[in-house]
């Protein structure tokens, strides 16, 4: 009776991996856990940019501006990545073919784990620059 429920188990589970909507939704899921992590990354990004224009104000030396505006440069860019990439991103892909759809999201994976590598880059530096100006 065991091997029997193991053996029906495993051929369902195989079963479920050759579905079409399995496999788009499997990396679907991928792709909005990515985001979300990203997303969570958010508030610290904003809280060190304007901790950084504050700085920009107050700066004595054209290499501490330098630095700053380099650092708020790639926090911006950071930002709109993220922003570009959630206008453009249409998870419902409608008429399209499963082909296209794991083609599509694949693509979008790929973009959005850049984009995770880009803003925790730019998070992390600039919190790092922003240590000894901590209260």
């Amino acid at each position: 009776m065991r091997k029997i429920f193991l053996f029906a188990f495993a051929a369902l589970a195989l079963t479920a991996c050759n579905d079409p909507k399995s496999q788009e939704k499997a990396i679907l899921d991928d792709v909005i856990k990515i985001h979300d992590s990203v997303m969570t990354y958010d508030d610290q990004l904003m809280h060190n940019k304007m901790k950084l224009d504050t700085l920009m104000n107050i700066a004595k030396n054209e290499e501490a501006k330098a630095r700053i505006k380099d650092l708020v440069g790639r926090l911006n860019k950071a930002d709109s990545s993220m922003s570009n990439w959630m206008n453009k991103f249409d998870a419902a892909q409608k008429g399209k073919s499963h082909t296209e759809i794991m083609n599509y999201l694949s693509e979008q994976k790929k973009q959005v784990k850049a984009i995770d590598s880009v803003v925790k880059s730019a998070v992390t530096e600039s919190a790092e620059y922003l240590k000894p100006f901590k209260k």
